[in-house]
């Protein structure tokens, strides 16, 4: 596998990790505001699709992610 692969793919899997720490935070400070566990649910769908849409756009915005950041595609 190319060095540029390899780190786009661990970026995204980054990100993707990152957007499950914050979704399960929201949803579990939701849940403990007001105990209802479908808006707590909701709440974490919602944080994650956002922290995963800033985190590609960010990675995306330095380059990152279109090979002309990344490493060496080599």
């Amino acid at each position: 596998m190319r060095s540029g692969l390899s780190t786009r793919i661990l970026l995204v899997t980054l990100a993707i990790t990152l957007s499950l720490m914050v979704a399960v935070i929201a949803g579990v400070l939701s849940w403990a505001a007001d105990g209802s566990v479908p808006r707590a649910v909701l709440y974490g769908g919602g944080a994650f699709v956002v922290w995963m849409t800033l985190s590609v756009s960010l990675c995306s915005a330095l380059g990152l992610l279109d090979g002309s950041g990344g490493g060496d595609d080599t």
